[in-house]
């Protein structure tokens, strides 16, 4: 089995790759029936609403589908119904549209709801959120499944259009790569010319090697150092062996196989 990390090379990629975990995590929990699971899909949502509420977020995700929409035409001249590009291109019109629809500031419809907010704030301090401080939410938890994963999905439905729009960013992300075969001597890697084009750096290591590893690039110098995990300390051990793996390296422009690795 093969595990992939990811490491964003600036900060807003990195924002991306945020709120696309937390949208989900909410997936994940909310399909479970138990109330626990619906708990922690509603602490998700209250996660989600901080991490994606900046102006500049819906702003970066509509620059960023519009550059990649004219990245697809050929000199200027607009993509045609048979072009093999012409699925993707209609991807991100339709995610672009659907986040420009959307005129209101990010979750606003939640901060508006006094019994959410009762919650989230109760939420910041630890034991708070419990049944004889908040009776509602105690009852609300004890209604059917269904119940709390209807009422679940009609408070995330209006974030949708972020987190289609942001997973379709992601996707052409993570398929416009350069992949290199790499061994890192006694767990140590370094190179140098990673390029300005570089977004995103994938690392996938046999699972096997029992390995993570920490990570440090820009545009100018990539470092890799892996470790054996150490689940009673912050560090983890020092890697002795050679370690074996795949180097992706990912970004929206065209990118080539840099000179070290030929």
């Amino acid at each position: 089995m093969t595990i992939r990390f990811e490491h964003p090379i600036l900060e807003r990629v990195r924002n991306l790759l945020r709120v696309e975990h937390l949208f989900q995590r909410f997936t994940a929990v909310l399909s479970q029936d138990d109330i626990w699971s619906h708990h922690q899909a509603l602490m998700t949502l209250f996660e989600i609403m901080e991490c994606a509420s900046r102006a500049e977020f819906k702003l970066d995700i509509l620059q960023e589908l519009e550059r990649q929409k004219l990245a697809l035409q050929t000199h200027g001249v607009p993509l045609k119904a048979d072009s093999e590009q012409w699925p993707l291109h209609q991807k991100i019109v339709q995610a672009s549209t659907s986040l420009q629809q959307v005129q209101y500031k990010f979750a606003q419809h939640l901060r508006e709801n006094e019994w959410l907010m009762g919650i989230k704030q109760r939420m910041a301090i630890p034991g708070n959120v419990n049944p004889f401080d908040l009776p509602a939410y105690h009852y609300w938890l004890q209604l059917p499944a269904e119940s709390r994963r209807e009422r679940l999905n009609g408070w995330i439905a209006s974030l949708l259009p972020t987190y289609n729009a942001l997973e379709v960013l992601l996707d052409i992300l993570r398929d416009n790569r350069v992949s290199i075969e790499c061994e890192a001597i006694k767990g140590q890697f370094q190179q140098s010319s990673l390029g300005h084009k570089v977004l995103l750096l994938q690392i996938d290591v046999d699972a096997g090697q029992r390995v993570i590893p920490e990570l440090s690039a820009n545009k100018y110098m990539t470092n890799i150092r892996f470790l054996h995990p150490d689940f009673a300390h912050n560090r983890g051990a020092t890697v002795s062996q050679n370690i074996p793996f795949t180097l992706h390296m990912c970004g929206f422009e065209k990118l080539s196989v840099p000179a070290w690795s030929k």
